[in-house]
């Protein structure tokens, strides 16, 4: 009797794992604000003459639009001069319709590019070198022709003094994305460009492209687009993912 109704058990398990994976082939599914979004329509539409990628993913009085540069494998980022990667989402919840946008707003700093515009020089004082890398301890103060104030950066140079990366030490604020910042120290002249900034910034990666379903993750903040005080000033999305969701050509 136990055997059987282990066996019972067993079958039952099986049963619902393969409805799971059914259900999530393709899939849509993300956490807004801590709440669980899952989407019961989704599109994915590719330009032919550009290759970018554009999601539509539709839930009750909900929808979630992803629009990413390239089909290609990698990450892409949201709230960044370039436009062409970006998310809203709307929801229209008891009549009161709200709207989300990726738009370049100003802010503290979120991330920073991954390139230098000019690595400078001398910017070794303060650093101990690693395996022939200069790895600064003390985080550098940085200067902006725009409005922002206060970013400080962490910053690695070669054995020359050359800047070859940084990483966000204290954001500042005020800066919006495309602000050229100039580190502090050295020679003066090590430069880097503000990516995105908080509130308004994210990413999407495309991590496997068969060319007729493509799938992946991603996550970003939206700030408040329409002005609706019943709405709070931004919408965040954490643990994104999309499986499997069939291409079709963009109408």
């Amino acid at each position: 009797m136990k055997k059987l109704v282990s066996l019972i058990v067993i079958l039952v398990s099986f049963i619902s794992c393969t409805t799971d994976v059914k259900f999530n082939n393709p899939g849509f599914q993300a956490y807004r604000d801590g709440v669980l979004f899952r989407a019961l329509d989704i599109k994915a539409y590719k330009s032919a003459s550009t290759g970018a990628l554009s999601f539509v993913a539709v839930a009750q009085d909900e929808q979630l639009n992803l629009n990413v540069a390239s089909s290609n494998l990698g990450t892409y980022y949201f709230g960044t001069p370039d436009t062409s990667t970006n998310a809203t989402y709307s929801s229209t919840f008891n009549s009161v319709s709200l709207l989300y946008k990726t738009n370049i707003i100003y802010g503290p700093v979120a991330k920073m590019y991954g390139y230098m515009n000019n690595g400078g020089s001398g910017y070794v004082s303060d650093c101990t070198l690693v395996n022939g890398q200069y790895v600064c301890q003390n985080s550098h103060p940085t200067t902006n022709s725009g409005t922002g104030s206060g970013l400080t950066l962490s910053v690695i140079s070669n054995a020359t003094g050359v800047v070859t990366s940084v990483k966000v030490a204290s954001p500042g604020n005020g800066y919006k994305a495309g602000d050229v910042v100039t580190i502090v120290g050295g020679n003066g002249l090590a430069s880097i460009t503000v990516l995105n900034v908080e509130g308004s910034n994210g990413e999407i990666s495309v991590t496997e492209n068969t060319g007729d379903t493509v799938s992946g993750n991603f996550k970003f903040n939206a700030i408040n687009s329409n002005g609706n005080a019943l709405g709070g000033e931004q919408v965040n999305f954490q643990y994104g993912t999309f499986y499997k969701v069939p291409v079709i050509a963009a109408p």
